[in-house]
């Protein structure tokens, strides 16, 4: 009788793990994690940072909103040439060196304004990258493993998101004697190496289709050729994020609670970490049972983490909102790319993830303004519950609008 060693059992578990995801979306998700590491490292203080400058609830909600909105008029575009001109990589090389290049601007900011340039530029570089990256990440896998592969990439980039913040505050504790915004401009500066190594580890990304040009229609022609259940995804998602609240928003809850700037950042910590440990299941439950319902589940979580967050004036409740957060983003983002491939021809994979990006986008900036009008003029808990609500309506959409995909139930195309 052979015994299996804890070194063997290991191994088997390791290849079963990552069963199905290619060279391609490991290299991607490398790249990820290192891109996240680096904005991560930002992202969590900077809504602390824009309050030492001046920024109030309003303008940071201004800055995130307008950042995205700005980044996915750019997605739609870019997804639509990666698939006329075949080729992805060049996208996602010059969308990832461009975010890298203008990250170092942070360490000279001193208005409001300035960030939001920067912001806006830095989520441009990922507006031309995100649509060629997924559509690369849909090229590379088995269509019954795409939502365990948009699981994975969504997994190592969140693990990233552990990093970033976790390195950051152990520049805030050697920066200890330092004057508050000499440490955060610190954080910017180390922030800038990850980001660069991310674009090295880019090169080693492989096309997978031939080269070669292909004739296609003009893009708006070609917009209207994706059919309906795909326009159907697009509302439900336009609705349901309308409503979505900023990370940002969550930690200036923690720190209206009393909790101190460590303190948040340790809860941004625990929302990664549960960010990682959903997704890949996620997607792999949505490959068995299809994506709608893992979807609505998400939906529904949301819903419940606003009204935690709405009252969270406790590290209690400051603990389980941030912990519900993470269980929400790790079963929605991978499962919603691949519930958008599902219902695309493969050639048209790259303009329909650029719309979703887009969509997505468009509607953040309003959502945005409205989040920041209800955090000044009532209070954190209008803002959250306004998050529910969206999040309660679009549950029904989903069901009503939504058709069941997965492994089992593909697009025709496919």
């Amino acid at each position: 009788m052979t015994v299996e060693g804890e070194g063997d059992r290991g191994s088997k578990t390791k290849k079963r793990l990552l069963t199905g995801v290619s060279t391609n979306v490991m290299i991607l998700g490398i790249v990820s994690l290192l891109t996240d590491m680096s904005s991560e490292m930002i992202i969590p203080i900077l809504p602390m940072f824009l309050t030492a400058i001046g920024a109030t609830g309003l303008v940071i909600g201004l800055i995130e909103g307008a950042a995205e909105t700005t980044a996915s008029l750019i997605k739609v575009v870019s997804g639509w040439y990666s698939d006329k001109f075949n080729r992805r990589k060049p996208f996602i090389l010059g969308g990832y060196g461009a975010s890298s290049a203008v990250k170092p601007g942070l360490i000279f900011a001193t208005l409001p304004w300035q960030v939001l340039g920067i912001r806006i530029t830095e989520r441009i570089g990922k507006g031309i990258r995100s649509a060629p990256r997924d559509a690369l990440i849909a090229d590379s896998t088995a269509t019954d493993k795409m939502g365990k592969a948009f699981g994975f990439h969504k997994a190592m980039d969140s693990t990233g998101a552990v990093i970033g913040p976790i390195l950051a505050l152990i520049i805030l504790a050697y920066a200890s004697s330092m004057e508050e915004l000499a440490a955060y401009r610190l954080i910017f500066i180390f922030a800038t190496i990850p980001a660069f190594a991310a674009v090295i580890v880019a090169l080693f990304v492989k096309e997978k289709e031939s080269t070669k040009p292909t004739r296609r229609r003009r893009f708006v022609a070609e917009m209207r050729t994706l059919n309906k259940d795909f326009w159907s995804i697009i509302i439900v998602v336009m609705v349901f994020y309308i409503g979505e609240i900023s990370y940002a928003f969550f930690i200036l809850q923690a720190i209206d609670a009393g909790l101190s700037g460590v303190t948040a950042i340790l809860l941004y910590v625990l929302f990664n970490i549960v960010f990682v440990l959903v997704a890949i299941p996620s997607g792999s439950l949505s490959d068995r049972i299809g994506r709608r319902p893992v979807i609505a589940m998400s939906f529904l979580l949301f819903a419940v983490t606003s009204m935690v967050m709405a009252s969270a004036h406790s590290l209690l409740l400051l603990v389980l909102g941030f912990s519900l957060f993470g269980f929400y983003k790790g079963s929605s983002e991978g499962v919603l790319k691949a519930y958008v491939v599902d219902f695309v021809p493969r050639e048209l994979r790259g303009s329909a993830l650029g719309a979703f990006h887009t969509a997505v986008g468009l509607v953040m900036l309003p959502g945005g303004i409205i989040a920041g009008l209800l955090w000044d003029s009532y209070g954190p808990s209008a803002t959250f519950t306004y998050g529910a609500i969206m999040a309660l309506v679009a549950v029904p959409l989903l069901l009503i609008l939504g058709k069941n995909s997965g492994g089992k139930k593909l697009h025709a195309a496919e």
